[in-house]
This record gives structure tokens, C-alpha cells and sequence, in this order.
């Protein structure tokens, strides 16, 4: 699919389409003046009423789960759909479709390019200079205005806690453009993976197929060996960073420039909020403080404690260094409510 990306932003343009990703696709149409980034539970408010206004969805190798749209609210009631995939038993498994193709993608979006221009056929549709100035505006979630949560740990030598919107979208503007972000599963895991701009197809790596938490760090590794080039950055939640704790030695033996960045709501967040509310016991999903910064220290990562946007400034000094050796940023973020992708996949639970 990612040899495609050039074939569909040219036959979309010449449809008058927007264009979107899944949530592993995502950077597939990087830089597209009418890319919406990703559909589904991870979509901005402005892609999410873009995609349900549409009168055709085209799906070129994605399956239309449960993920991807959002339980089916974001495909209008009118909507023609039709899925191209390789595997004819794809075609409507997750999803009714009008029309089912068995091919490549790339190939089918040429063909289907070459069978317009033959009959000389282009439409503005979505592509207006209207359109064009809303997702410049609000078509990235930096964009999007949020309250921040506010947030003051009550234990003996607790501080604030960051929001972690604000922590990402500042980390955000301090990366290089090159990098390839690899993100744990968790409660967290929205905000590194939609926040985090990455450059092209290749600049996400998700680990969410195994529905299991643990594997982000150990996947960024890898990814880190195999594209020094590029800054890699493993964003964990801080039950899976513990889990996955040991691996560290391995990026400090290797000297690899990994940003590790721990997002700390001292808990399994995804099942305190799917549970919480329900009224069920919590205490073998919630932990005690602990001192992750000194955890990777001792490892002889670089490290360093964020409860306010100014103790990024450590992140920085690393930045501007060697980079032969990982930093670790533990960051204390607020805990108050789910995120936005988790309250729309409980909405089918």
C-alpha cells in the first residue's frame, strides 16, 4: 500500500477526494493540502464530519473495522462503499459494501485513473479552497482548542501533573521531522500516535494487532537499528514501560539515540476507565509512584522527570548533544478521564 500512495492522491485529485488513512497508514498523504490524516476513533471532529458527509468511500486495502469507522457512525446512510482489496474473503467483513474489487491497489487506482482521463472526466468535489482553509485550520489535532487538564498530586513530594496533549504537541515542535514514532497500546496511546506528526508511511509503527501492552519498547529498538537515520522515539505507557523495563540495557549496549517517553497515570489506564465507572475494584490496575527517571538512569539511560511543559528543556539539552545513548522522559500526566479515542471504542462495549 505504501508504493500506492502516489497513484491515490492522483486519481483523488482527480475525483475531487479527500483523502485518509487508517491509523497504521498514517503519513500515507503527509503534506496533502486535503489529507484528513487518519479515520476512525483517531479522526479530528473536522475529518470525522467530512468523511460521514461523504456520497462515496472508497477503501483501497483497509478492512473498515470497528476502528476505522468508528463502529460505523462515520459512513453516511447513503453512502456508496466500495472496498478494493487482494483477498476476495476481505471484501465486506467488517463493513457493507456496494461494490467489492479483488486487486492490487496500486494497479486498480491506475486503471481507474486511466479510464477518467479517457472519458475526460475530473470533478472539484471536496477539493474547494473552502475545504482546503478548514484543514488548514483544524485538520491537525495540534490544531484542535482543548482545556487543559489540571491536575496536583496529593501524596508527600507530588507536583503537578502535565496534560498530555500539552506534553506531546510540545514535544511535537522540539523533534527533528525525520523520525519514526513506535507506540505502545494503552489509554495513552492516542495522543504520541495523532500528535506526533510523522513524515511519510514508514514513520509509524503501531503495535496495537496483538491487542497486548509490553511491546513498544522492543519494537522501537528494532526500528532504531534499522533506520539510524531518523530519530526513533517509543512512547509507552507506564505499565507496558515496566513490563518491557529490561530492554533498555539493550538500547544502552547498542548506543542507540532512542527518545523513550513514559506517559504515567500510575495505572492501567485503558481498564480504569472501562471499569471504573462500572463500579468495579481498581487496585490490581492502579500502582504506587514510582521513580521511572531512576529506572532508566540505572540502566545509564539519559533521563528526566516532566510535570510542566519547562522540564522539556532536558529533552532539548539531549537533543543538541551526541545522542549515543537513550533518553528516557517520565512524564507525570494527568489521569482525570479517558482519552478521546477510548471514550468512541467504549462505545461499542
Amino acid at each position: 500500500l505504501a508504493a500506492a500512495g502516489r497513484d491515490l492522491a492522483d486519481l483523488a485529485a482527480r475525483c475531487g477526494a479527500l483523502v485518509a488513512t487508517s491509523a497504521v497508514a498514517r503519513g500515507l498523504f503527509a503534506g496533502d493540502p486535503f489529507g484528513l490524516d487518519v479515520s476512525g476513533g483517531f479522526a479530528t471532529p473536522a475529518a470525522a464530519e467530512l468523511i460521514a458527509g461523504a456520497d462515496l468511500l472508497v477503501a483501497w486495502g483497509c478492512s473498515l473495522n470497528m476502528w476505522t469507522t468508528r463502529h460505523g457512525a462515520l459512513v453516511g446512510r447513503g453512502a456508496t462503499v466500495v472496498q478494493v482489496d487482494v483477498d476476495a474473503r476481505a471484501l465486506g467483513a467488517h463493513h457493507r459494501v456496494d461494490l467489492g474489487l479483488i486487486g492490487d491497489v496500486g494497479e486498480t487506482a491506475r486503471a481507474a485513473a486511466a479510464e477518467l482521463e479517457a472519458r475526460g472526466h475530473s470533478a472539484t468535489g471536496y477539493r474547494t479552497a473552502d475545504v482546503a482553509e478548514r484543514l488548514a485550520r483544524e485538520g491537525r489535532w495540534q490544531d484542535v482548542p482543548y482545556e487543559e487538564d489540571k491536575e496536583h498530586d496529593k501524596h508527600p513530594g507530588g507536583g503537578p501533573r502535565i496534560d498530555p496533549r500539552t506534553l506531546t504537541i510540545a514535544l511535537d515542535g522540539m523533534l527533528p521531522r525525520e523520525r519514526t514514532v513506535a507506540v505502545d497500546s494503552g489509554n495513552f496511546m492516542g495522543y504520541p500516535a495523532m500528535f506526533l506528526d510523522v513524515p511519510d508511511a514508514d514513520g509509524l509503527v503501531f503495535t496495537q494487532a496483538f491487542q497486548s501492552i509490553g511491546l513498544g519498547l522492543a519494537t522501537a529498538i528494532g526500528a532504531a537499528v534499522a533506520r539510524p537515520g531518523r530519530l526513533t522515539v517509543a512512547a509507552l505507557g507506564d505499565g507496558g514501560a515496566l513490563m518491557a523495563a529490561a530492554e533498555l540495557e539493550t538500547a544502552v549496549r547498542l548506543g542507540l539515540g532512542l527518545l523513550v517517553v513514559v506517559y504515567d497515570d500510575e495505572a492501567y489506564g485503558a481498564e480504569v476507565h472501562h471499569f471504573g465507572p462500572s463500579g468495579h475494584p481498581l487496585g490490581t490496575v492502579t500502582f504506587p509512584p514510582a521513580d521511572l527517571a531512576a529506572i532508566g538512569r540505572g540502566y545509564g539511560c539519559a533521563a528526566a522527570t516532566v510535570r510542566r511543559p519547562d522540564d522539556l528543556a532536558a529533552v532539548a539539552q539531549w537533543l543538541a548533544g551526541p545522542r549515543d545513548r537513550p533518553m528516557l522522559v517520565h512524564a507525570k500526566v494527568a489521569r482525570g478521564r479517558p482519552s478521546w479515542w477510548l471514550e468512541e471504542a467504549f462505545r461499542g462495549h
